[in-house]
């Protein structure tokens, strides 16, 4: 079972993109602050996360950052109100999406067959994690 993290402030949020996202078979962390994601990240082994770019406590792109930093391959959705645009190929207002390899936008509001075949679109080009493989991380052998 893939794990997918979500951070977005507004727990309302998280609720319902957890709930979507476990009726479609994935298993799903979700928090509510940068700083406790990026605590996440560098713990767990996620298969994607999606990111709000407007946290309460700090700056989303800080957040996208940091997930890339400690997960270079892992997809990253950055999600917001001002995305225009949902997907791969469309322009972002930030042009985060042209530096950060893997990173992909979803506009909010969304419909809940839009984000389960996005994540389904995501992560079929993705690799299992090492975790879901039955292999150690390279970061943890000794």
């Amino acid at each position: 079972m893939k794990h997918i993290l979500v951070v977005d402030d507004e727990v309302g949020v998280c609720y319902v993109i957890q709930h979507l996202l476990v009726r479609e078979g994935y298993a799903v962390t979700t928090v509510t602050d940068g700083r406790l994601a990026i605590d996440a990240l560098l713990h767990d082994d996620f298969a994607a996360a999606l990111i709000d770019l407007n946290l309460a406590d700090m700056d989303g792109n800080d957040v996208i950052r940091a997930a890339r930093a400690a997960r270079p391959d892992m997809p990253i959705v950055m999600m917001s109100g001002m995305v225009l645009e949902s997907g791969r190929d469309t322009p972002d207002f930030l042009g985060l999406s042209a530096r950060v390899k893997g990173l992909h936008r979803l506009a909010k509001p969304f419909k809940p067959k839009d984000l389960a075949q996005f994540m389904r679109e995501i992560l079929a080009h993705t690799p299992v994690p090492l975790a879901l493989r039955g292999e150690e991380s390279p970061a943890i052998r000794i």
